[in-house]
């Protein structure tokens, strides 16, 4: 093999590697980590800061990396409530709270992250009427 055809075989070499590490680097699964929490109580009637209803529903958005693919874990009080795939930076867990009482809420996403939590957040008696939830007390 000539010097020049060993030249064009390290340069063909060296172009493929950097092709291959950009892709690699390209592929890398983005960062795991939820950046917000916060529970959508657009329905409620009668209601006071971090109020919510028994038997009410509410969307808990955990929001995530706008890439992002991996799932995000929710937690009610400790408990292993859901994992939802999230869909344009956003991961919505439908929660419904039967019983009055004090909860706390947690999402995580990847082993490494730390999360975000509310709460504790009071549940009351709360009555839904189709469209909304009027809380008693």
């Amino acid at each position: 093999m000539g010097a020049r055809t060993k030249g064009r075989a390290a340069a063909a070499t060296v172009a493929f590697a950097s092709v291959a590490a950009a892709g690699a680097v390209m592929a890398a699964p983005a960062s795991a980590d939820v950046s917000k929490l916060e529970i959508d109580n657009s329905a409620l009637l009668g209601s006071l800061d971090q109020r919510y209803g028994a038997s009410c529903g509410y969307g808990v958005i955990a929001t995530v990396p706008e890439d992002s693919t991996e799932n995000v874990v929710f937690r009610i009080n400790g408990n292993q409530v859901g994992s939802i795939k999230p869909d344009g930076g956003k991961a919505v867990y439908p929660w419904f709270p039967f019983n009055p009482g004090q909860y706390t809420i947690k999402a995580t996403q990847g082993a490494g992250d730390e999360g975000e939590s509310i709460g504790p957040l009071n549940v009351g008696v709360g009555v839904y009427t189709g469209s909304s939830c009027i809380i008693l007390y």
